[in-house]
Formats: structure tokens, sequence, C-alpha cells
């Protein structure tokens, strides 16, 4: 055989392992900071007390599904980032359909209340509790996936690091409305959205320092 046809075989031969075991190890990576994050707002807050039946509400429902599809989204961006060669950065910008999604839905909620009515949908009584515990809870999946990170080969590091924090805040999105009481859509569009921006930019933030080769 001669030494060109084996390199190229060898070539074919590892880019599939290599993509299945990033993809399996992300996977596995967001299970367990999911985990992570649910055992903390469990450990700290409790569940809602009416969690069993809220979440047959629509609204609840709505902030599982805007968290599990940003982290999806996020992860599979982020997994592809660690790939040389593989574009990442078109994929990382779908998160924004299922905000759209929710933000739409917001702006038809306003338009059928009076104005008076818009702060407290807006705000509810604990804006700030989410703006915050969100990218504090996103730390847990977000340490773990920059550890996965460094096993790869991310040439934009800044990227990586930034799917990595909008996919760690998907993750505490879903552990976070296991308690959050906060059922209006306006409040909803606005805080998560803005709370997976800060664990975004942190992590884009510390891409470029933690992921250098």
């Amino acid at each position: 055989m001669k030494t060109d046809d084996l390199v190229t075989l060898l070539a074919s031969d590892a880019g599939p392992v290599a993509r299945a075991g990033f993809a399996r190890a992300t996977g596995l990576t967001a299970l367990a900071g999911l985990a992570a994050c649910s055992a903390a707002v469990l450990w700290m807050f409790g569940p809602r007390l009416d969690l069993a039946a809220a979440v047959m509400t629509l609204p609840v429902l709505a902030k599982f599904a805007l968290g599990a599809s940003v982290a999806g989204l996020s992860l599979i961006a982020f997994q592809r980032s660690l790939r040389p060669g593989r574009a990442a950065g078109g994929l990382l910008g779908l998160v924004l359909l299922p905000v759209a999604a929710v933000l739409a839905w917001a702006i038809a909620v306003l338009a059928t209340q009076p104005m008076p009515a818009w702060p407290a949908l807006l705000l509810g009584r604990t804006w700030s509790a989410c703006l915050v515990l969100v990218p504090l809870y996103a730390l847990l999946p977000l340490a773990g996936l920059f550890a996965l990170a460094r096993r790869g080969a991310p040439v934009r590091p800044r990227l990586t690091g930034l799917a990595a924090g909008i996919g760690a805040a998907g993750l505490a999105t879903v552990a976070y409305a296991l308690h959050c009481p906060e059922d209006a859509v306006p409040f909803l569009a606005t805080w998560y959205p803005l709370a997976m921006a800060v664990a975004g930019g942190l992590g884009a933030l510390a891409g470029p320092r933690l992921l250098r080769w």
C-alpha cells in the first residue's frame, strides 16, 4: 500500500470516531451539568409547591422548552467548534429562533393588557434572582464543558466559550424552572434570555484565556 493511500485511510477512519466521541462526551457532560444544576436548585430553594400542576401549563412548559432548545442548539455548535474545519457560528445563531418565538408570544400577551399592568408582567417579583441565579448555576455545567473543550482543538476559543456559556445557561434554565414561581410570558421572554446572554458573555470572555492551545 502506498504511503498516500495509508494516510488517506487513517484520516477517513479517524474523522467519524472523533465526531462521535465529542458528541457523546458533550451529551454526557450536559446531562451531568443538568443534574448538578437541578440538585443545587432543589437543595437551595426546593421545587415550587405547585410544580405537579404547573408543569401542565403552557408558560411553565415554555420555560423548559426554551432552556432545552437553547441548550441543545448551543451544545451542538459547541461540540462542532472543538474540531478544526467544522462550521459552528451559523448553527449557534439558531438559538435566536426559540428566543424570538417566546418574545413574539410575550408581545402578543402585552398587546392584550393595559399598559399599567406591563411592569408587573415584565418584572414579576423575582427578576433580579433570575438574572443572577441562572448564570450562577450555569457555572456548574460550564466548568465541565470547558474541561471537555481542552481535550479538543478549538480554533475559535471565543466562539467555543460563547457556545458553552449559552448552552450551560440553557441547562440552568431548565433546572431553575423547577423552582421559579414566575409564569408571566413577558417575564420569561425578558429575564431568561438576558441571563443566558450574561452566561454566554462570561464564556466568551473566558474562552480565549482558558482554551488556548
